[in-house]
């Protein structure tokens, strides 16, 4: 058959079509549960979310391979040219002409340039990498006639070689005192005393013109140069020493790796593999830096060579091709175990109230991948805690949280732009967004950010096994994008961060710093490894178990010379402290990147500090030492401090392994302290009184099992093993130890069978009321059981049942607990809170409405404070100087009363009161709001059940500049507790007037979501700017072809401006804590790609948010997705549709869209609620209507006259509609199941 030209137009437009749609579909790789974008997902209102400018600078062999970063040489991967290349001993800068070779002993190379290496006519604009390999680099100039490499490699005191056949080798010499030896060329002095030599091949000659000198090296196109050690007496003499090892060069250098589990050893192998390019010799010159030659393997070659004074310290040199390092790694675990308890002052029921302040905290909507690490961290600390002590309740809640936020950023949705990863192909990265710290634009820290990511992963297997199997992939993803431990990884370079040979890792992406590479955060890169020992041993993932130990045990040696300086062989004699928190590639300082205070030097290498910590706490005799600085230098020993880079727990924490009673005693001294972000008072406490317990770490017993430790109190030993698998296992220890540990829990030698859990029959009584008591026990060999209130002896049982009834109760809250005892030792049980005493209203009076209610005059508990009973208040001080026993925040205000401030999200405030009569009042709330995006949202509750809707404030310019606003809302006649929830805060309450306004409360034509145009938004509802007009029509072909609507909307966009739209005003601002996505069918025959703005405003505010996504297919209806997650409870109240943003209209075809089904939704892949699913009869009605679904729960039901005004709002009972008010004729039914509706008609008899 043969097709004419317009068939043949049509089909390949059609095939075009089905490719773009295919390869913009596939930019989200699902893996497991989890999936990650390929595609840029665009940047959020603050203009975040960035990846790596430009292109990476390779050439050749590296063009083929991951990108790496992060490394002593990335400048070069990044920039034209490289001026910070330090390679110890030497000091190198790259220019369009060739590499300058130089001798800085310390800080930036500046103008240095005493010899610069090249070939004649040499003339690039850039330096490119063209391979690499562990620690070697080499560098690529090519001009299209000449091209020159250069191999550098860490520790090497040569550098090599070569160049393309028909170049000469141009060298300029503009320092020291040079001498010519046949085809050698040594320098003498020529800079900071150092002297090199310069290797051609045998039978090579050199010319000199001025401080040019110029080869054609015999034909041949090879060379290299050396630096001689500093100590070098007789150049020419050493010079000949060296010439063997000068036509031997590198051609991969690699570091393999092995844990053995029996001995705790892991050795790391370090091979060259050479291509000799004259002479019998076949080994190279390399240089050990000191965490290397103090802790070779026996079976090592070991350095014999001259040694080179560097800023890293002596490094050795060794003739060889190969060396192995050994170290040992001495255990980590996932908390300290149940062991408080042998603290004398440990009080069971304080720890239980400092789990209580954190267990209701949520993650922050506005935040960045580094901070949410942080945050986490301090809740799964406190949740492992609370699992501890028997407090599931709190450890599922943290659980379901965390749950919830990881699972949102290991998945990505269409259109969304916050809680997502990445993957940038251009420069082989995974990024977060939000992300922080440049860790998008600069690859900065994804060891930092994804350690705390990783480590909630491993949290979530332990309390929710199976979990992995859905979500590990994702997870992995992030290890292999910090540290892959596979050479041939086609996605990620090899260990990106972790540097093999400088044996610690680098933060900075593009060593984008004259001093080279950095890393601050030792503390935080050894929190990585750490995540990797226990997401590795849950999963029985061996590779990434010993990949994290090899990291743990290489970098904790690294640490301890080049931050630490533990063995005093490293740091120059000015330096005035015992640790540095900045190491550069060619320097070190007591800096950090948000301060020069001392005080943050040290805190930065000790948090976070937890049980994958306990490296820090190996050398008391160190901990000694720094802890004399700090009391030296910092203010941690004044309770009343408020330096905010004072981390006091930090310190504590760390003085513990030393110290724990004095730790102890700060902490109690300071209860008024600031915490630092990201830090859990529970933790703390724990943490403290457990290290009482457990005396100091025995660093010099290892475990054939890794996630355990053994800690020594003068001569008595606590071995402790968590065991991570779904078996019993029995963890050996290198003294002959063995500790049986049951399947998925922690074990010790102390207590392990004792164990009970404490009931009550009731948790509230009356004054003067009897609870009983009753402590439930496997334990054997019980001696007795005591009962406690706080720290208050009640009463003892010695046989069981265990019981104890505590009777004529005075009023309070008691936390009551047990002390169970065998003949081993002593447990806990878990704290139960017993409310004693009853709410009341405020002195006595309940409040009569009609009437005024001041916002202070909150509910009392006669039995003290009465958080958590009448109000809940998220800060436990008073701000204000109004009933200052209790916690909330009121203050009285002139002619405003006793009102409330410092409002925050999830706080409630309790009301007796006493309604006259039932029916309709109108609420006239006085309050004032200094934040520019509005207040609130709040709502009202009666007896549990949500009596009003929503209520924002408007901004008033001051938090005294004193507003009101006037809601109604449905009281019942009677007494009942009124509860005021805060939603969202930031506005202050004053008096809250109620006044009568009818029987009932009309019901108001709500202006929200979703918009399904049947009946509600209409024409009129639309406000059209700068050229853009939008009707409600009805469907019609083409646009009925994959829509069953009766209604759509249509906007036009003709003339005016490319920001033309149209809006609609609705009647709440925008909630997104739920529901984080809005949705909406488009039809348009504008190209693939068409910019889809959706921005939120407000109706009385300034403040606006924007997102756009681009549609995907032309000429049919499609689903676009706008993520606005981060925004919470939102300001805005203004929906504006801006299609083709950036864009003029013509008011043509392509400048139209039609669009349906406008709603919220809290997941992308809700099922469909439409008519289909749903069963409504009879139809006609003449009494009862009744819907039924049995696919979707319905939730709502509003029936509309066919004017659209609305007539009735059903929230129960759907199965029996009264309808018998309604006159007879045609109706509108809408139907709402979730954020999703459906209209249709039905007839009243």
């Amino acid at each position: 058959m043969k097709l004419s030209s317009n068939s043949i137009l049509k089909k390949t437009l059609f095939l075009l079509l089905l490719l773009i749609t295919f390869f913009n579909t596939s930019s989200q790789t699902t893996v497991g549960s989890g999936s990650y974008t390929t595609n840029y997902p665009g940047a959020d209102s603050a203009g975040r979310n960035g990846f790596p400018s430009g292109a990476p600078q390779t050439s050749g062999n590296a063009a083929t391979k991951p990108v790496p970063t992060n490394d002593w040489w990335s400048t070069l991967i990044k920039s034209n040219h490289a001026d910070n290349l330090f390679n110890y001993p030497m000091t190198m800068k790259t220019t369009d002409n060739g590499l300058i070779v130089t001798y800085i002993p310390w800080g930036p190379i500046g103008d240095s340039s005493p010899i610069e290496i090249g070939l004649e006519n040499l003339s690039t604009t850039k330096t490119t990498v063209s391979n690499f390999s562990d620690w070697t680099v080499t560098m690529n100039w090519n001009d299209g006639t000449n091209e020159m490499e250069a191999t550098s490699g860490i520790g090497m005191p040569f550098l090599y070689f070569s160049k393309n056949t028909n170049a000469t080798v141009k060298i300029n010499i503009k320092s020291g005192n040079v001498s010519i030896s046949n085809e050698m060329i040594t320098i003498e002095n020529a800079v900071n005393g150092a002297d090199f030599v310069i290797y051609a091949p045998t039978g090579s000659s050199w010319s000199k013109s001025g401080t040019i000198y110029s080869s054609v090296l015999n034909g041949k196109n090879y060379w290299s140069m050396a630096m001689l050690p500093q100590s070098t007496t007789n150049v020419n003499s050493v010079a000949q020493e060296y010439k063997k090892y000068a036509y031997v060069f590198p051609t991969e250098t690699t570091t393999n790796w092995s844990y053995n589990a029996s001995t705790s050893k892991v050795t790391s192998t370090f091979a060259v593999t050479t291509d000799v390019k004259e002479g019998s010799n076949s080994n190279v010159l390399l240089g050990l830096l000191p965490h290397q030659w103090a802790n070779l393997a026996t079976n090592s070659a070991n350095p014999s060579g001259y040694s080179y004074q560097n800023v890293r310290g002596e490094i050795k040199t060794l003739e060889g091709n190969e060396f192995t390092v050994e170290n040992t790694f001495r255990g980590i675990l996932p908390t300290l175990p149940n062991l408080s308890q042998y603290s004398n002052s440990f009080k069971p029921h304080e720890l239980n109230a400092k789990i209580a302040s954190i267990e209701n905290d949520g993650l922050a909507t506005w935040t960045d991948s580094y901070n949410e690490g942080q945050v986490m961290n301090r809740l799964i600390q406190t949740a492992r805690i609370a699992n501890q002590k028997g407090n599931i309740v709190a450890r599922d809640k943290i659980i379901a949280t965390i749950k919830e936020r990881l699972e949102d950023w290991l998945s990505y949705q269409n259109g969304e732009v916050a809680f997502l990863f990445y993957y940038n192909n251009s420069w082989s990265t995974m990024l977060g967004y939000p992300a922080g710290h440049g860790q998008d634009n600069n690859i900065n820290d994804h060891h930092f950010h994804w350690g705390y990511f990783i480590h909630a992963a491993a949290f979530l297997e332990q309390f929710k096994p199976g979990w992995a199997s859905q979500w590990g992939e994702m997870v992995n993803l992030l290890i292999r994008d910090a540290a892959s431990p596979n050479r041939n990884d086609d996605t990620f370079p090899f260990l990106r961060n972790f540097s093999p040979y400088a044996g610690h890792s680098w933060a900075n992406g593009f060593a984008t710093f004259p001093q080279g590479n950095d890393q601050e955060s030792t503390s935080e890169s050894m929190q990585f490894a750490s995540s990797l020992i226990h997401w590795g041993t849950i999963t029985e993932n061996d590779e990434i178990r010993d990949l994290g130990i090899y990291i743990y045990t290489t970098e904790q040696t690294a640490i301890e010379e080049y931050w630490f300086d533990m063995y005093k062989r490293n740091f120059q004699s000015n330096q005035q402290y015992s640790l540095v928190s900045r190491v550069w590639g060619n320097s070190y300082d007591n800096g950090t990147f948000w301060t020069s205070d001392i005080t943050a030097s040290y805190v930065i290498e000790l948090y976070p500090m937890h049980a994958g910590s306990l490296y820090l706490g190996h050398n008391t005799n160190y901990v000694q030492t720094i802890w004399d600085e700090l009391k030296q230098y910092t203010g941690i020993l004044n309770p009343n401090d408020t330096n905010p880079n004072l981390w006091h727990d930090t310190i504590w924490k760390y003085l513990s392994f030393l110290d724990p009673d004095e730790a102890l005693n700060l902490y109690d001294l300071s209860s008024n302290r600031t915490l630092k972000f990201g830090i859990s008072d529970a933790q703390t406490y724990h943490w403290l009184h457990t290290m009482k317990a457990l005396g100091k770490i025995d660093a010099t017993i290892t475990a054939d099992y890794p996630i355990a430790a053994v800690f020594s109190d003068n001569g008595t030993k606590t071995y402790v093993a968590h065991n991570y698998s779904d078996n019993q296992i029995t963890v050996t220890y290198s003294d002959g130890f063995q500790l049986t540990v049951p399947a998925n829990q922690m074990a010790t030698n102390r207590g392990n069978a004792i164990s009970g859990i404490i009931e009550a029959d009731k948790t509230q009584t009356s004054i003067g009321g009897t609870i009983n008591l009753t402590v439930n026990t496997s334990a054997n060999g019980i001696t007795k059981v005591e009962f406690y209130n706080n720290d208050v002896l009640l009463g003892e049982d010695t046989a069981a049942p265990y019981n104890y009834s505590a009777a004529n109760l005075t009023a309070g809250i008691y936390g009551m607990y047990a002390k169970i005892y065998t003949s081993s030792g002593f447990n806990y049980t878990n704290v139960i809170n017993i409310q004693v005493g009853d709410q009341k209203p405020y002195n006595n009076i309940v409040h009569a409405i009609p009437g005024i209610i001041e916002a202070g005059h909150y509910d009392e508990f006669e039995g003290g404070v009465g958080q958590n009973i009448s109000y809940f208040d998220a800060s436990v001080n008073n701000e204000g100087d109004f009933r200052t026993t209790e916690y909330v925040d009121a203050i009285t205000v002139a002619n405003e009363g006793a009102t409330v401030g410092w409002i925050s999200a999830g706080e409630w405030l309790e009301y007796t009161i006493n309604v006259q009569s039932s029916g309709c009042y109108a609420l006239k709330m006085r309050f004032a709001s200094g934040n520019s995006n509005e207040g609130g949202p709040i709502h009202f509750e009666i007896d549990g059940q949500k009596v009003s809707d929503d209520i924002r404030f408007n901004a008033t310019g001051g938090w005294n500049n004193w507003n009101s606003k006037t809601v109604n809302i449905e009281l019942t006649q009677g007494t009942h507790i009124l509860k005021m929830v805060v939603d969202q805060g930031e506005f202050n309450i004053g008096k809250m007037e109620f006044t009568t306004n009818g029987s009932s409360c009309p019901v108001a034509q709500e202006n929200s979501l979703p918009f399904d145009f049947e009946t509600f938004p209409k024409t009129s509802d639309f406000n059209n700017f700068d050229g853009g007009t939008t009707t409600v029509e009805t469907v019609t072909s083409p646009q009925n072809n994959g829509n069953s609507s009766t209604n759509l909307a249509k906007i036009v966009r003709n003339g005016g401006q490319p920001w033309a739209g149209s809006y609609v005003n609705l009647t709440n601002p925008l909630n997104f804590s739920n529901n984080k996505y809005i949705t909406l069918k488009v039809w348009t025959e504008a190209p693939i790609g068409t910019k889809m703005q959706i921005k939120l405003e407000q109706q009385n505010g300034n403040s606006a948010f924007a997102l756009v996504t681009n549609t995907t297919v032309s000429g049919n209806w499609e689903t676009l997705f706008w993520d606005f997650s981060q925004l919470g409870a939102s300001p805005y109240d203004k929906l504006v549709f801006m299609f083709d943003i950036d864009k003029v209209g013509d008011g043509s075809n392509t400048s139209t869209f039609y669009f349906d089904d406008v709603q919220q939704t809290n997941t992308l892949n809700t099922p469909i609620f439409s008519i289909d699913d749903t069963r409504i009869y009879p139809n006609p009605v003449k009494n009862k209507l009744v819907i039924q679904s049995n696919k979707n729960e319905i939730q709502k039901v509003e029936i509309y006259s066919l004017l659209g005004k609305k007539l009735k709002v059903i929230n129960q009972n759907f199965k029996e509609i009264n309808v018998e008010d309604l006159s007879s004729g045609l109706y509108l039914l809408k139907v709402y199941s979730e954020n999703q509706s459906f209209t249709t008609k039905i007839l009243k008899e």
